[in-house]
């Protein structure tokens, strides 16, 4: 079969059929299923995950090493670790001895493209390998299984009925006794009884952490003779005893106060920038003038979804009901007594965080607050746009003949931005309409989604995009500050004459929960964290007349120049 880093590509090999994944309908059904996002990201993003044996969002050596020597032997190949750790060397861009999403997904297509493989072929063979490592996972024993570490995540949750973060002994005993009447005669008792919590509490503070919890888990799983699959659906039946006790006689949670930001048009600021003002939870009054409390809502426990959570919030700040909204909430708290600031995920039931935090949200420690931002109208007549690949990538470049018309980022978005364009913008066929984005930020920390929207692509193509390393800057600084990061440029090239209506959504929202953590937050970042640059209306001419092919201009708020970047402001008379 092809893994992940084959040196020696073979674009027709045959693959074995797939297996039976027990308990991971979600898990598998992400590359199929998430709607939002183009189908060869969601694919590898789901592979990235599957590789990922400790969650925690880098891939290690032994991990990598893991799951490709046992892919190996399922299939007959002969694994050699020395070559495989090579590979992941050649991945590991920054030396890190790690992989992030970013290295992963680049060496991975690197090697599609090598291969002549289609947008289909490389669909389809992901979902492959991603059962397969699924596959592999659950036979590697239940700590490594994505299904029963999902559903020890939610167990711990629903025991936690203080919502502190932490297993008190009341707690576990509480818990011991509705799970040895229920599963008794599945499942070893000595699983949550006294000397158990006395082992798993590992640091001796008196209470259990998600960690230790998890950890008691399989040791203990590791020593019954049981099969992965039986273990898992023992403790999906915990799940759903403890839920039924949970939901006796409650039907929603006590009122959620809802703040949204303050100002009317809140600034975009990048990662680096936003949380400089900030309060932290040493300080977490600092910056709360930013928000304002807009009211309260009871939440029903019966919400599945982040969209129904959202539309009741809507209806609530008497929003239209075609306004994206992102949501936040505090969860319980962390090891050090740190609330880390979760955004609010799940595009279908039983996936993301929704019922999590309205399980959360119904505990009497729960910080019961919403933050509601990045406003925005959801498009009715454009659709999504996938990225142009491989041989369609190829082709259209080559059509792209004339003048190119840009647009930066930085000049559009950055605080008070810039005005768009004149509408229409005309530009002739052959001509390319250039839209430049970031790829990540603060040195590779945090990265960057964006989103192409358009009403056709028959006049103007599909994006194709084009990586490209910044300059670095001439004047010399008082201290490194590391390598400048990464842009894209997505090209849209006029292909025939007509208008064509666009716009890119750039997006870090879902990474503000690791710069809250990693920056000590109290709230969410109060600017904006999702942008629009758009909408623009393009209008295609014939060309006539000599074509300047090449020839690239930038608009800078106020005129077309050949320097990208904002115009000057004019200093107001005092």
């Amino acid at each position: 079969p092809l893994f992940f880093f084959c040196s020696v590509p073979r674009r027709h090999t045959a693959l074995p059929g797939s297996h039976a994944l027990l308990g991971l309908p979600m898990v598998v059904a992400v590359a199929a299923g998430m709607s939002d996002k183009d189908e060869v990201e969601a694919a590898l993003e789901t592979l990235f995950k599957a590789y990922d044996l400790d969650e925690s969002g880098e891939l290690s050596r032994d991990e990598f090493v893991k799951i490709e020597m046992r892919l190996a032997y399922e299939t007959g190949e002969v694994y050699k670790s020395d070559s495989g750790a090579a590979r992941m060397t050649l991945a590991d861009r920054d030396s890190s001895g790690t992989l992030d999403y970013e290295e992963f997904r680049t060496r991975f297509l690197t090697s599609y493209t090598e291969m002549g493989m289609t947008r289909k072929e490389i669909v389809d063979h992901v979902n492959k390998q991603v059962k397969l490592a699924l596959t592999e996972r659950a036979r590697m024993g239940p700590r490594y299984h994505a299904g029963i570490r999902q559903v020890l995540r939610q167990i711990f949750d629903l025991f936690d009925v203080s919502g502190d973060g932490n297993l008190s002994p009341e707690e576990w005993i509480a818990a011991q006794k509705l799970v040895a009447v229920e599963v008794s005669d599945d499942l070893d008792e000595g699983w949550i009884d006294e000397a158990a919590f006395a082992a798993a509490d590992t640091n001796g503070d008196g209470v259990l952490d998600l960690s230790e919890f998890m950890e008691s888990s399989f040791s203990m799983f590791e020593g019954v003779k049981k099969r992965t699959d039986d273990i898992l659906v023992t403790l999906q039946r915990v799940v759903k005893v403890l839920e039924q006790q949970k939901n006796q006689g409650r039907k929603e949670t006590p009122p959620v106060e809802i703040y949204v930001q303050s100002h009317e048009k809140p600034d975009f600021q990048p990662p680096h920038a936003a949380w400089q003002e900030e309060g932290t939870e040493d300080n977490p009054e600092k910056n709360m003038k930013e928000w304002k409390l807009s009211g309260e809502v009871a939440l029903p426990l019966t919400l599945q979804t982040a969209e129904e959570v959202a539309s009741l919030v809507r209806l609530m700040l008497k929003l239209p009901a075609d306004m994206w909204i992102s949501i936040f909430f505090r969860g319980p708290p962390r090891e050090g007594g740190s609330r880390p600031i979760a955004l609010l995920r799940g595009e279908r039931a039983g996936e993301g965080n929704t019922a999590g935090m309205l399980t959360y949200l119904s505990k009497p420690n729960a910080e019961l607050r919403l933050f509601v931002k990045n406003v925005r109208k959801r498009p009715s007549k454009l659709v999504r746009q996938p990225r142009a690949f491989l041989e369609e990538r190829d082709l259209l470049l080559s059509k792209r003949v004339g003048q190119c018309w840009g647009l930066d980022w930085e000049t559009q978005l950055v605080g008070e931005g810039m005005l768009l364009p004149p509408r229409p913008l005309v530009i002739k066929t052959g001509d390319s309409m250039v839209i430049e984005v970031p790829q990540s930020d603060d040195n590779g920390e945090y990265r960057y989604v964006s989103s192409v929207y358009m009403d056709r692509n028959d006049i103007l193509s599909k994006p194709v995009d084009e990586n490209i390393e910044p300059k670095k800057s001439k004047k010399k600084k008082k201290k490194a500050t590391g390598e400048p990061d990464p842009l894209l440029q997505l090209s849209f090239v006029a292909l025939k004459e007509g208008k064509c209506v666009l716009f890119v959504d750039m997006s870090w929202e879902d990474q503000e929960e690791k710069l809250t953590t990693t920056k000590t937050l109290a709230t969410p970042v109060s600017v904006n964290s999702v942008a629009r640059i758009g909408p623009i209306e393009v209008e295609v001419e014939k060309q006539t007349g000599k074509v300047e092919k090449g020839t690239f201009v930038w608009w800078n708020g106020e005129k077309w120049s050949n320097k990208k970047g904002p115009a000057k402001r004019k200093k107001k008379k005092r």
